[in-house]
């Protein structure tokens, strides 16, 4: 699928690792590519290592005419999983705030710079995505 893409899977992981701290390349592949954020830390007081995060994560999918996106909310738990869970009142604002600003970038990156569609997965449950205008 991606080679009908314009850019190469090199080509893209620079331009997504561009995006800022989101690009998870070791999750990443020519049929996946992988996004997430920790915004907000659950418990600070805790080790480093111990340190749980409230966050989302979006995967996008190549396609002929761009990508499709699906995308969670959850708990990035001590382990380094995902693990899908309703966020706290508290941190919801930090969280949605991070996943508009990051869609923002990708919208800009993918629609207006590379041309290419950016559209909600069949298997998407959350509620779509919008661009800012």
């Amino acid at each position: 699928m991606s080679e009908q893409l314009p850019l190469s899977y090199g080509r893209l992981k620079t331009r997504f690792t561009a995006l800022g701290p989101y690009f998870r390349e070791g999750k990443s592949d020519t049929e996946r590519y992988f996004f997430d954020s920790l915004s907000v830390c659950v418990d600070a007081k805790k080790d480093p290592d111990a340190r749980e995060f409230w966050g989302w994560w979006l995967v996008l999918t190549p396609h002929s005419e761009g990508f499709e996106y699906r995308y969670g909310f959850g708990l990035y738990d001590k382990k380094g999983d995902w693990v899908a869970k309703s966020i706290p009142r508290e941190a919801q604002a930090a969280v949605d705030k991070t996943l508009t600003h990051f869609y923002d970038k990708l919208c800009a990156l993918l629609e207006d710079e590379l041309n290419l569609a950016l559209s909600p997965s069949q298997a998407l449950t959350e509620p779509e995505l919008a661009c800012s205008e």
